[in-house]
């Protein structure tokens, strides 16, 4: 098990914004999006990154939820993708377990 992956009630949770990077960096942020069903992106900042990883796995055919704290700030590429506007943690977490209860 990956120091950065937690694994609760069946589901594996990967935070690839801490992994340990050594060699090659693709392989480091590809391979644990490769194994998701689903990537929850979190877009509080304008990170550039977040929006390459929410790309990378569009085209791989996964499903996407963005949550941003503000609509604004998501690219307007990826304005068509579910996104769950941050208020408080739980609305938030009622809201993104809704959504997973539904794909």
């Amino acid at each position: 098990m990956l120091k950065n992956e937690l694994k609760s009630h069946g589901v594996q949770i990967y935070d690839t914004n801490h992994l340990e990077i050594k060699d090659d960096i693709t392989s480091a942020i590809h391979d644990p999006i490769n194994t998701c069903d689903l990537l929850i992106a979190f877009m509080i900042d304008n990170n550039l990154n977040v929006s390459y990883n929410v790309g990378y796995v569009m085209v791989k055919g996964k499903k996407v939820l963005i949550i941003s704290s503000d609509y604004s700030e998501i690219p307007f590429y990826l304005k068509t993708v579910p996104t769950i506007l941050l208020h408080d943690y739980f609305d938030t977490s009622y809201a993104i377990l809704n959504f997973v209860d539904n794909c």
